[in-house]
């Protein structure tokens, strides 16, 4: 809680301090790659999952402080997993995996000027998150194992993103985002932790996200 209560102080002291000329408003839809795949069975074959993988949205501010500088901070949600397959021929034989983390994130973005015509110019960030996961649910051939939960944890990403112009008042940002994060089992139903395979103790969801954004100033 003290974690969460620090991260909106820092949110709300980004944005009101400084010599900001103005304000944006950001919403942010993302598709995920991993960096690390696991798989489990499916009929006999092998269904793969990644724990980095997904989709995501973030909606949130951006605050300039100087000329080309600026701090931004979101609220977000990534679904990192939802692979299933179905079979009808003996049974259902159903394999999933399904997770997701809500979480919140703080930057800075350092933007380079090309014109003032639709390609306006590179935006390069740098910023860390705080990430509350929800719990990894994993259905093996019809076989629903116990729920693992995670400990919340902070990671680190950095974005290049170039700047369109498609008005004085909104932009439009598609871009690329390098993305490090580690999430630690807390929790895996009646039973320990160590029953885990490590691969799941230890959730890596690092991993790289294609996004685009849309820049609203105000």
């Amino acid at each position: 809680m003290k974690k969460i209560i620090w991260s909106l102080v820092l949110f709300c002291t980004l944005f009101t301090s400084g010599t900001a000329q103005e304000l944006n408003l950001i919403g942010r839809l993302n598709g995920s790659i991993g960096f690390n795949y696991e798989s489990i069975d499916y009929n006999g074959g092998s269904l793969a999952y990644s724990p980095g993988g997904g989709m995501g949205l973030e909606v949130g501010a951006e605050y300039r402080f100087f000329k080309g500088l600026s701090g931004y901070g979101t609220l977000g949600y990534q679904y990192n997993l939802a692979l299933q397959l179905q079979s009808g021929t003996n049974g259902s034989n159903k394999s999933s995996v399904t997770f997701g983390r809500a979480f919140f994130t703080l930057g800075i973005n350092k933007f380079f000027k090309f014109s003032e015509n639709m390609l306006h110019g590179i935006v390069i960030g740098v910023g860390g998150n705080y990430s509350i996961p929800g719990k990894l649910r994993i259905t093996e051939n019809d076989f629903s194992a116990d729920p693992i939960e995670y400990e919340t944890n902070f990671g680190f990403h950095i974005d290049a993103k170039l700047k369109l112009k498609l008005s004085d008042v909104i932009f439009l940002e598609p871009g690329i985002r390098y993305r490090q994060l580690e999430l630690e089992a807390k929790s895996f139903g009646p039973n320990t932790i160590d029953t885990l395979p490590s691969h799941l103790r230890t959730l890596n969801t690092s991993g790289v996200e294609i996004s685009v954004s849309i820049i609203k100033t105000i």
